[in-house]
């Protein structure tokens, strides 16, 4: 959300076009700098009173217009804020973004948007797989401990339930002495 209205832009670009000095309005309506109160003129000049409206919709703005945008910056070897005066674009901050993506390479890959994900974080199909793997490890414990139980027991059949809890090496033992 802005920090001031469209009444609130409107109100200080017509004080200083009519005449007030900057700083009276600045110091009156709390404008963050200089720059900003100029900002919002230009923006009044070049397309009207529309473009001190807040822009509540996040535009995404396609590849090619980016291109083009910056093409015209070069071109004209015009500055940041001119540029974004020219296309219409709310921030000057936005030109300039593309510019350094565009000089990284990375101007076609789309930002990620929304809050990022906990780094610490597994994706449901890795947890699955830790969790069968985790099966997979159990069983081959269970079965290594009947085969040992098999092995002690003379190769007779026992009931493998009793296997199910890991034996110590003492039981094993005791099993082995009585056996």
């Amino acid at each position: 959300m802005s920090k001031f209205t469209f009444e609130e832009k409107q109100l200080a670009v017509k004080l200083y076009l009519q005449g007030t000095s900057s700083e009276k309005i600045i110091k009156e309506l709390k404008v963050a700098s200089h720059s900003q109160l100029l900002f919002w003129v230009k923006q009044y000049k070049e397309h009207g009173s529309s473009a001190l409206r807040e822009k509540r919709s996040h535009q995404e703005y396609p590849y090619e217009f980016k291109l083009e945008v910056l093409k015209w910056k070069n071109a004209n070897n015009a500055s940041y804020e001119a540029t974004a005066l020219h296309f219409g674009i709310s921030s000057s901050s936005l030109v300039y973004k593309w510019n350094k993506q565009h000089e990284q390479g990375t101007l076609a890959v789309p930002a990620r948007r929304g809050r990022p994900r906990k780094k610490d974080s597994i994706p449901p199909h890795q947890e699955e797989l830790i969790q069968l793997r985790k099966q997979n490890q159990a069983l081959l414990e269970e079965l290594n401990r009947l085969k040992q139980a098999q092995k002690i027991s003379g190769g007779e059949m026992i009931n493998p339930t009793f296997l199910i809890l890991p034996f110590k090496q003492e039981k094993i033992q005791e099993l082995m002495r009585n056996h």
